[in-house]
């Protein structure tokens, strides 16, 4: 993360010199930034983010305390350091105590000053990183919140188990059944949500009925109450002693309170809920298959009905595509790893999808079609949502996706899909190199262009459409070196060459190469070369005057 220093003092000569030490003599990388009142620091602060302020206690109009103070109403985070030509123990007592203050007297050497500022800039950074530490902390602690909770029972009923142990997450995340165990699963449609506010009252219903179920629930059940949208979701129940259950018995029981709360929920709510229930019970893997077919139901004999109960009292026949069903619920997860580029475990996933199809023989099949047509349409409309159609076109013959019938068969079906995916990464490959190829080129030809002026970090990183501490660690990743070392050579060879073969003076050579003073120029170029710029200049003169001489 970059770090911005602000240098506040109404006398310039002192803040020059305070500006020349940080920016060429201090051991951090800094964007260095001044004012020569507290006025003109308070209109800095409006537009820039600083982490220390370096002010004069003394100054007219608003004294450094004062500033102090306005500073921390809008930047808690930012450190002070004070500097002051003598100790006055009335200013120092008004904010001795803050942990983010520091006092240093003028009359002190250079290195105190800096390493004022050092410390309270490592200190802020030691900072962030403890509340990052914290805010981890207080994420692990807040498991039990809905969106997690709802998360991983997306995974169970969708059959995309991604927790390594889904028992114990469960457990974590106070989610009232047992993984390990059998479980009844009912089917539960809520209606009536409010047309004019459909999300908001379809929330407020599915709450209701959670707290409904809660209240009426009998003790010897234990339940929980997953909503996969507003509308719909599953009820998976348990009895709550697992010693020789009698299922029957436990369904009795679960559908009196279904039928019960159903009634309360009509008056407390004003809406009403459907549910399928079945005596079956299911163990883990077979909740994705058990869901499907519960739904199915509800589709299939309730339709626009409302208020109504189906009860399923006999296993119903297996239906032979239960299997395609099962692995269509991979999909959504297909969807996701193509977008964040999960490369291994998209693959992975595609293999498993495909590997279903080609059990298929005639291209006729429904379920091998609906495999087919469900990725060919994810990927299509990936390539749409990315504009890689333009460069998809000289990879593969994007036409076939619309028409499972272009192949021979499910096997020639499959390479096919699986050769568009490859050549999806492929290209996302190359465009995401060429952009942040452009995006570098971009900052490069500005800082070459802008050489005299002042090239601070937060600058660049708006040049290249990047954050500052990004573009930091991205231009020394492809041109392996800084930023800051990419500059200062680019200076110092338009120096070098300017003296060299120029007669300008040194000091129009130190503003063309950005430095503010002749002395700061000086300065700098001996600590890079060893010589002044005038001694340079006299050495490659007489090394000129030895190359024209004769043999």
């Amino acid at each position: 993360m970059n770090q911005n220093l602000l240098i506040v003092d109404d006398e310039y000569e002192i803040l020059l010199g305070l500006e020349e030490m940080f920016r060429y003599e201090f051991d951090l990388e800094v964007d260095v930034y001044t004012a020569n009142s507290a006025y003109e620091a308070l209109e800095l602060l409006d537009r820039v983010r600083f982490d220390v302020v370096l002010t004069d206690i003394k100054m007219p109009g608003m004294d450094g305390i004062t500033l102090f103070e306005r500073i921390k109403e809008n930047w808690p985070r930012c450190k002070t350091v004070f500097l002051t030509g003598y100790r006055n123990f009335d200013d120092m007592y008004r904010v001795i105590n803050d942990r983010d203050v520091r006092y240093v007297l003028k009359s002190e050497e250079d290195e105190a000053i800096m390493g004022a500022v050092k410390e309270l800039l490592e200190q802020g950074q030691k900072e962030l990183e403890q509340e990052k530490l914290q805010e981890k902390q207080k994420q692990l602690l807040e498991k039990a919140e809905f969106w997690i909770r709802k998360s991983l029972l997306d995974q169970i009923a969708s059959g995309n188990i991604l927790e390594p142990d889904i028992g114990k997450s469960m457990n974590e995340l106070g989610i009232g059944f047992l993984a390990k165990s059998p479980s009844l699963l009912f089917w539960i449609r809520i209606e009536g949500a409010g047309e004019d506010e459909p999300l908001r009252d379809g929330y407020y219903m599915a709450e209701c009925l959670s707290q409904i179920f809660e209240e009426n629930m009998p003790s010897k059940l234990r339940f929980y109450l997953h909503m996969t949208d507003i509308r719909q979701g599953v009820l998976f129940l348990q009895p709550a002693s697992l010693d020789e259950v009698n299922w029957e018995q436990v369904f009795v029981v679960a559908r009196g309170a279904v039928e019960y709360s159903q009634e309360i929920f009509g008056n407390a709510c004003g809406g009403s809920f459907s549910a399928v229930l079945w005596n079956v019970p299911a163990v883990l893997m077979e909740y994705p298959e058990r869901i499907r077919i519960l739904r199915q139901h509800m589709i299939q004999y309730l339709g626009e009905d409302q208020g109504a109960l189906i009860y399923l009292e006999k296993q119903e026949d297996a239906d032979r595509e239960s299997a395609v069903h099962s692995f269509m619920a991979r999909i959504p997860s297909l969807k996701s790893l193509l977008e964040l580029r999960k490369k291994k475990e998209y693959f992975a996933c595609l293999c498993v999808c495909l590997e279903q199809m080609t059990k298929k023989c005639s291209l006729h099949d429904g379920g091998a079609l609906e495999i087919y047509y469900s990725v060919a349409v994810l990927l299509l409309q990936f390539i749409n949502e990315n504009h890689l159609s333009g460069q998809m076109a000289f990879k593969t013959a994007l036409y076939k996706l619309t028409k499972a019938d272009a192949h021979d068969n499910w096997n020639d079906a499959a390479r096919y899909l699986w050769e568009v995916s490859e050549a999806i990464f492929s290209v996302m490959d190359i465009n995401e190199n060429t952009l942040t190829e452009r995006a570098l080129k971009r900052v490069v030809t500005y800082i070459d262009e802008h050489l005299a002026e002042e090239l601070s970090l937060t600058a660049l990183a708006e040049v290249g459409g990047f954050n500052a501490s990004y573009l930091s660690r991205l231009f020394k990743q492809v041109k392996k070196e800084t930023l800051s070392d990419y500059i200062l050579n680019k200076r110092m060879n338009l120096a070098k060459y300017l003296l060299a073969q120029t007669n300008e003076k040194i000091q129009n050579i130190s503003a063309k190469t950005g430095y503010i003073s002749p002395h700061s120029f000086t300065r700098a170029f001996r600590k890079e070369t060893g010589v002044s710029p005038k001694e340079y200049r006299e050495m490659r003169m007489n090394e000129t005057d030895r190359g024209g001489e004769s043999p």
